[in-house]
This record gives C-alpha cells, structure tokens and sequence, in this order.
C-alpha cells in the first residue's frame, strides 16, 4: 500500500487527526491527499513555527515499538491561507523559471474555503518515515523556512522539488490541467498532483468545475 500525506481542515487543535479516536466523520475533514510526497502549495500554507511535536501512545499496549514522536505543521485556517498568498512571491523566485502558481493557490483557496473548520494541518508520517525521519524533518524546516524568504535559490528548489517530488525540468502545468481535459504529457500530470494534491472523498476545484454535482 502506498505511503500517503492527507490536508485536513477541521475543528481538532492537534496534528495527525486521523490518529485520534473521538472525531466524528474524520474522512469528511481530508480535503485531499497525494502520493510518496507532500504537494508544494500544502507546504506553502506553513512556516517552521507552526511545525508542532506530539507523542503518540502505541496503539496496542503490547507493541513493544512504544510511543511514536511525530512533527507535522498545523495552523489556524485563515492564517494558513495568508500564508500560501505571503509563500507566492518566494516561490516564484525560487521556481523562477517554472511559470507562476497564482491560479493554482486560488484553486486550493477556494477548495479550503468550502470546507468548516478553524484548523489545517498535514498527515505526514508515512511520507517522513519512507527513508530517513529525522533528515525528512530537518529538510522540512529548512524547507518552510525558504518560503518567508529564499536565501540559496538553488538549495531551496532543490529541497522543496524533493519534498514535493516534482518532475524538475518542465513549467508548472495548467492550473485546470485536471478540469478541462487539457492534452498534456504525462510528466504535467503527476507535476500537477505534486503542486495540489488529489481529491479525496468530496470534489476539489482543481479537478471538477463548479457546475459539477458533488
């Protein structure tokens, strides 16, 4: 089974949601999810200082791996999507020759806006523990960081296509690559995935029109 990361919105204060036992309906907080990776534009809404630290218990008194330490970023919603506007100019100058994401954060603003919820956080653990945790961590950091401010433009492009797992060497693809059907190869397909992520149990904006059923 694939190691997944997973956008929630929602009214839980704490990270990994889908971790806890009490919340009603949790699948109705996942905006979207991907694939091996975490989507640049869900990175965008983050900044080291919303990277949060919890201890897990083990699920079953008699795992003998113990509790389990897991960092992910969590924010209150409205701050989050100031920050993916405040992230757009650092990441056209880092992905400077990609084309700009203006169209393509507008989408996801648009699919976090239909959803209530006071908090956004991302589930990433499986996505940190598929190599190296603690250096998945660290490139994190640095990576959030970049986005108040580049420094070295090609360290920050480099870290962030690898959190992302971008296909480097393309523009960005459409923003409505997925909504109108556009040819395209497969390359900006998966770009595509990599910058937003893919629905999950509801339409996203950036695969259906807004005149598509639910």
């Amino acid at each position: 089974m694939a190691n997944r990361s997973y956008l929630f919105v929602g009214d839980h204060e704490g990270i990994n949601p889908g971790w806890a036992d009490d919340i009603p309906d949790i699948e109705q907080c996942v905006l979207a999810e991907d694939v091996y990776c975490v989507p640049l534009l869900w990175l965008a809404m983050f900044r080291p200082a919303d990277l949060v630290t919890t201890t897990f218990p083990p699920e079953d008194d008699d795992d003998d791996e113990g509790p389990v330490e897991v960092t992910a970023p969590l924010a209150p919603t409205e701050r989050a999507l100031a920050q993916l506007d405040a992230a757009l100019p650092a990441l056209h100058s880092i992905f400077q020759d990609a084309g700009r994401l203006d169209e393509h954060a507008a989408l996801l603003r648009e699919g976090m806006e239909s959803m209530p919820g006071r908090f956004v956080t991302i589930e990433l653990y499986e996505i940190a523990v598929l190599i190296d945790e603690e250096k998945y961590y660290r490139d994190l950091r640095a990576g959030l960081g970049s986005l108040d401010g580049p420094g070295d433009l090609a360290a920050d492009r480099a870290r962030l296509t690898d959190l992302a797992q971008l296909r480097e060497g393309r523009p960005f693809p459409p923003a409505r690559l997925v909504v109108d059907g556009l040819d395209a190869p497969d390359d900006d397909w998966w770009n595509h995935s990599r910058l937003l992520g893919t629905g999950y149990l509801r339409p996203v904006p950036w695969e259906a029109s807004a005149a598509a059923p639910a």
